[in-house]
């Protein structure tokens, strides 16, 4: 016999682990208040209860890549999807650390993450599957659950809506960020806020463009600040290959060092030495060091060389020169392409009488 499963599934930012806190509180069901991003949750035979509860994100997988996965193992899987105002969605993710906007399987391109969320919630409205509008969940959660279960293998229970999130009942608790798993003590009942932020007019034409249809199904509006300030990165849609947490980083630093975010400092700065004489050079030569240079090239700055200190035979990437350092180079500004060994290359150039204000390295924080 099939052990019947909930699927859930919505936007990053969408509201998603706060129905999931709810569910999680019906005494026959227990699970996942939220699943990873980049894999799916295997082994769940903590997960007791009579139905299993899974709340996932579509970032790196779509709801019926998943659902799949878990057929796969014998489940019954039901379907449940949770809709928030995509603007609102946009703009929230954008400012938490999981919102890295790169081009790697565990932070995909921003753009990719919310059409692979259109594609889930195009698919469930086909089927006719139980949708949920997260701002009318926040403002009447008991209408907005009692509908939901109505398609689901479970009744209502009045302990949804009531009492606190108790986090040692639940089977897996995991990725979900711990200020917020605070506030799931004070009960769905309490409303969310909804903050107004800034979007750029390329996002806000893209999301209008693109969510149309959601738009248009839930009244959704933009209610952000839009702004039409220039990107130094060829775009505000564009994503960021090394603004990713494999390079930066798992938790809130990786936010501190986001590399887009240094960018404008950096090409102000390097602009200015450029006017002023200094010579620009990047320290290392291989794929951060060759998108640093793209960077930099676009913004009109041009890189004297590249260094490299495992440098066999000279050469040059992109007609710029690739060498080893040497101590006659110390009138440079020199730009450290490189993570993980960004200290210690900042402490040899440092023996070798290079000034701290001639070094800069993505790994500082603020």
């Amino acid at each position: 016999m099939t052990k019947p499963m909930i699927l859930a599934s919505g936007l990053q930012s969408g509201g998603t682990t706060l129905v999931s806190s709810a569910f999680l509180k019906h005494p026959d069901l227990d699970g996942v208040l939220d699943m990873a991003s980049d894999r799916i949750e295997y082994e769940l035979s903590l997960a007791k209860k009579p139905v299993t509860w899974v709340k996932m994100t579509t970032i790196s997988f779509t709801w019926q890549e998943v659902a799949e996965v878990y057929s796969l193992q014998g489940y019954q899987v039901f379907p449940l999807l949770i809709v928030r105002n995509p603007f609102d969605a946009w703009v929230s993710l954008k400012s938490k650390w999981y919102g890295l906007n790169s081009t790697t399987a565990e932070d995909p391109p921003l753009i990719l993450r919310f059409r692979r969320f259109l594609r889930d919630w195009e698919w469930f409205v086909s089927q006719g599957h139980p949708i949920i509008n997260f701002e009318t969940f926040v403002a009447n959660p008991k209408d907005a659950l009692q509908e939901a279960c109505k398609s689901l293998p479970i009744d209502y229970h009045e302990f949804m809506t009531e009492g606190e999130t108790k986090l040692k009942d639940i089977a897996y608790v995991s990725e979900s960020n711990q200020s917020f798993l605070s506030s799931l003590t004070k009960g769905v009942s309490q409303q969310i806020a909804s903050k107004t932020k800034s979007i750029s007019s390329e996002e806000a034409q893209w999301l209008t463009s693109n969510f149309s249809e959601i738009i248009t199904a839930y009244g959704y509006q933009n209610h952000h600040h839009v702004h039409d300030e220039p990107s130094v990165l060829g775009g505000h849609l564009v994503p960021h290959p090394f603004d990713s947490r494999r390079y930066l980083g798992f938790g809130p630093q990786a936010s501190l060092r986001r590399v887009s975010d240094k960018f404008p400092e950096l090409i102000k700065c390097c602009s200015a030495l450029i006017d002023s004489g200094v010579p620009i050079a990047i320290y290392g030569s291989g794929e951060f060091a060759q998108y640093l240079n793209s960077v930099l090239s676009q913004n009109n700055i041009k890189v004297e060389c590249f260094y490299d200190s495992f440098l066999n035979v000279e050469h040059a990437i992109h007609d710029v020169p690739v060498r080893r350092y040497s101590a006659t180079s110390r009138d440079q500004f020199i730009i450290i392409a490189s993570f993980k060994n960004a200290q210690s290359i900042a402490s040899f150039l440092s023996s070798k009488g290079v000034s701290a204000e001639r070094v800069y390295t993505f790994l500082r924080e603020g």
